[in-house]
């Protein structure tokens, strides 16, 4: 008997061990009183699953880039845990995304994303609670859920953002929180928790995948394509709660089930909310147009998806007194998004039938009929720009071929903008829409966006043609190829070889140039166009050349395996016409030394563009430089300085030293609101419209105000930029490109500097009445000669979000040929 004590003990001890723990218990902390590290949240999850092994499993799926986990953790009963791959696979099965037979009924599949904005971190919080309530043992709620149900829960899918914030926040908060809004802990700093590690907003990234994590995080829920997505985020401290239904404008192609849907989980958000007389708004501010969100994305791929908005973000921290005289919690807002998180989950299992026959339908229909007025796109370009976007097709999971044969077509021609003939040719990429994300594919690629209502919270054109600069057509009917033909690579060149030439062709070209310039290949690039063997160079043609060093080969070769490029061998430095190579005016191209500007004022997502364009697109080293402490740089060490928008003090707009320093060869290029900041300062050309004395409008009416100020917006349209293809900063365009325009240009053309890129006709979006008067010719990208140095004006950033591919050449062009 005495032996059995023990291990009756030690079973005792064992159960009690294995209670699941709330995370109050768990880390010793009151319900909303800190903000957690992600490591925690990551921490708890996995506790929560080792718990809790027969109705959840972990499902890490990558790492932030500053090397932290991602994960979702499932819920479900035991019988679907067990079979969780099977459901997985039968779900992609039914809707055509998998091959083989889909078998019998599947649960609902439910996704709740958390803290894609890292400093809205109630949400984190909230993720815990949610793991917590889902994995809790005897749940009425769970068990509910559980019966036609399976849950899929990503607490955190920014951590670098929210580490940065709860880190900052954790370090100026005392024993107690300071509700005062003058506290130091209600006063974020530069960047701010929002962004993930090279300061990009993830919510506006998921159709476009420029970030290691949005690719990870997409192709997870790919694998999976949900039925229902709940998206959670912060706003303003003195907003109250906003869920469903959504704002105007709804894109066209929202299915009236998913439209219905928007209406139907209001009502069931709304319950606790008046129960406990909680505000909240609907129908205002969050549209669902732009495809890059994580509502949209998701609706797009056939799920009913939903912005969940709790007033607070990075400002609120513990407690915030707001205006009001009360005080926002964190409490508060956590009871807040748990209730919207429960209550979304209960909409979707009373409703899963419903839910699932409406998904798969939209699926399916569009494989069945095709989807659309174009069933077909084809596009026609560079070799390195069509491979660009069959790599992003690749990724969202979106079908497509080339052509064969030559053939005689008609369609649509985005660049006429109206119905053309054209000729079919070998490698034309095709698009079409008869597949299963046929509708996600003519939101893509559609050439007009319709808008139900242009008050919107975002751009309003995106059409990928126009983004990869290609020529492209939308056809009524259903046209289909093959594989891409490939070209027979050239043998070894047959004796020694002067140089290379390469043809400014595709951004891949620019990666190759900025390996070669690290690998200290000699570099010169021609400034006229030129004639080889009957063979002709186009200006901006960039020329490797041997010039006695004996690695020459060697070095090209490691910068093709780095960096594959269509390099052309020459067997000698003459010409059949144009200029020689030897000659001064091929002129050199050096490995600039760049530096770019950074911090306080700046606009964080600005800046990350170009970061992230150096570090990750090109591979090329920058120095990142405080714009606070310009003073205090030796610019000398510096060739070229990047100015990101934002506002600059006098103290770096009226620099005389910044100025010196260009006047002897420095090159500075200003982006967006960086050309304001330096419109009107003497020495620099570029000047502000002087604005017409405006008179009284007797007839303007308070209730219209934000209405009437849409006709002076532009939220993002497409026009065609007319291109002087001369100057080196037009290397390797034709005469025109696509760029997004989101501001009213106020500048005035440049008189003695030059006016590289003019705007010209609008293609797509919308552009509000009074914007488009002031846009006609308006100086998009201008070049400032100043002594022997140069002003580039970037008033529009041609690395937009880094999705809009066809600029990003001119950017580089900036940095590595405009001398």
């Amino acid at each position: 008997m005495y032996r059995l004590i023990p291990l009756l003990l030690l079973v005792c001890f064992q159960a009690t061990s294995q209670k699941l723990q709330s995370p109050e218990e768990y880390f010793g902390y009151g319900f909303g009183e800190k903000f957690h590290f992600h490591a925690q949240v990551a921490e708890y999850a996995r506790y929560v699953t080792r718990t809790s092994p027969t109705n959840t499993r972990l499902l890490p799926y990558g790492k932030t880039s500053e090397g932290r986990d991602l994960l979702v953790v499932a819920f479900g009963s035991p019988e679907n845990i067990s079979r969780l791959e099977d459901i997985r696979k039968a779900n992609l099965q039914k809707i055509g995304l998998l091959d083989g037979n889909a078998g019998g009924d599947i649960p609902a599949i439910a996704m709740l994303s958390y803290n894609i904005h890292g400093n809205e971190a109630v949400n984190a919080e909230v993720a815990m609670q949610m793991l917590y309530e889902l994995a809790r043992p005897g749940s009425a709620f769970t068990e509910k859920i559980f019966k036609n149900t399976l849950v899929l829960i990503d607490p955190c899918a920014n951590p670098d953002g929210l580490d940065r914030y709860s880190q900052w926040y954790n370090r100026h908060t005392g024993k107690q929180p300071d509700a005062n809004p003058d506290a130091i802990e209600h006063k974020e700093p530069w960047p701010g928790g929002r962004y993930n590690h090279y300061h990009f907003d993830m919510n506006r990234d998921l159709a476009w995948q420029t970030q290691l994590e949005t690719r990870q995080r997409v192709q997870f829920y790919n694998s999976w394509m949900p039925h229902y997505h709940g998206d959670f985020h912060e706003m303003g401290t003195g907003s109250t709660y906003f869920f469903a239904p959504s704002a105007k404008p709804f894109h066209e192609d929202f299915t009236p089930f998913q439209r219905e849907f928007q209406n139907l989980i209001g009502e069931y958000h709304k319950k606790e909310f008046d129960e406990k007389g909680w505000l909240y708004y609907t129908k205002q501010n969050y549209d669902l147009l732009y495809p890059s969100y994580g509502d949209t994305y998701p609706s797009y791929n056939g799920a009913v998806a939903m912005t969940y908005e709790q007033g607070g973000s990075g400002t609120a921290g513990l407690a915030y007194l707001r205006p009001t005289g009360d005080t926002l919690t964190l409490k508060d807002r956590m009871l807040h998004s748990r209730s919207t998180s429960k209550a979304a989950l209960e909409a979707v299992s009373e409703h899963a039938a419903a839910i699932k026959e409406a998904f798969a339908r939209y699926f399916n229909d569009a494989a069945r009929n095709g989807y659309g007025p174009y069933k077909s796109f084809v596009m026609k370009g560079r070799e390195g720009s069509i491979k660009a976007l069959a790599q992003l097709l690749d990724r969202l999971e979106i079908r497509y071929s080339f052509a064969g044969a030559k053939k005689s077509l008609n369609g649509f021609s985005y660049q006429s903008q109206k119905k053309d003939n054209f000729v079919l040719e070998p490698n034309d990429l095709i698009v079409n829409t008869y597949q299963p994300k046929g509708v996600m594919t003519k939101i893509l690629f559609e050439p007009h966006t319709m808008l139900e209502d242009s008050n919107t919270y975002d751009i309003t054109a995106w059409a990928l043609p126009y983004a990869y600069g290609l020529e492209a057509y939308g056809l009524e009917q259903k046209i289909e190829g093959g594989a891409y033909t490939a070209v027979p690579e050239t043998g070894a060149p047959a004796a020694a070889v002067y140089a290379y030439a390469l043809k400014l062709g595709s951004f891949d070209d620019y990666r190759f140039l900025a390996s070669a310039l690290k690998n200290g290949i000699r570099t010169r690039v021609q400034p006229e166009a030129f004639q080889v063997n009957k063979k002709v160079f186009p200006a901006g043609t960039v020329i490797f050349v041997r010039e006695g060093d004996n690695a020459f080969e060697a070095k090209i070769k490691q910068a093709l395996q780095a960096t594959p490029a269509a390099l052309e061998p020459l067997y000698s430095g003459m010409v059949e016409s144009g200029l020689d190579l030897g000659l001064e005016d091929v002129r050199t191209v050096p490995a600039p030394r760049i530096g770019v500007l950074m911090g306080t004022g700046l606009s964080p997502t600005g800046f990350g563009d170009v970061w992230h364009f150096f570090d990750q697109q090109i591979d090329y080293p920058v120095t990142l430089l405080d714009n606070k402490a310009l003073g205090a740089i030796n610019l000398a060490a510096y060739d070229v300085l990047v100015f990101p928008g934002g506002r600059y003090d006098k103290s770096v707009t009226e620099s005389h030293a910044l100025k010196e320093w260009v006047n002897k060869g420095g090159r500075m290029i200003l982006l967006e609101d960086a050309c304001g900041a330096f419109a009107g300062v003497d020495g620099y050309e570029l000047k502000e419209k002087q604005s017409t004395e405006k008179k009284a409008d007797l007839s303007r009416k308070y209730g219209e105000a934000s209405r009437k100020a849409i006709s002076d917006m532009i939220p993002g349209a497409i026009y065609e930029v007319k291109l002087d293809n001369t100057h080196p900063l037009a290397y390797g365009y034709g005469s025109s490109m696509y760029m997004l325009i989101k501001e009213a240009n106020n500048y005035e053309n440049l008189v003695y500097g030059w006016n590289v890129g003019v705007l010209g006709a609008h293609k797509s979006g919308f552009v509000g009445s009074n914007a488009q008067k002031g846009l006609k010719d308006a100086t998009v990208f201008g070049v400032q000669n100043k002594g022997r140095g140069k002003v580039i004006y970037l008033t529009e950033s041609p690395i937009f979000r880094g999705f809009w591919y066809t600029g990003k050449a001119l950017f580089a062009n900036a940095v590595f040929f405009v001398k």
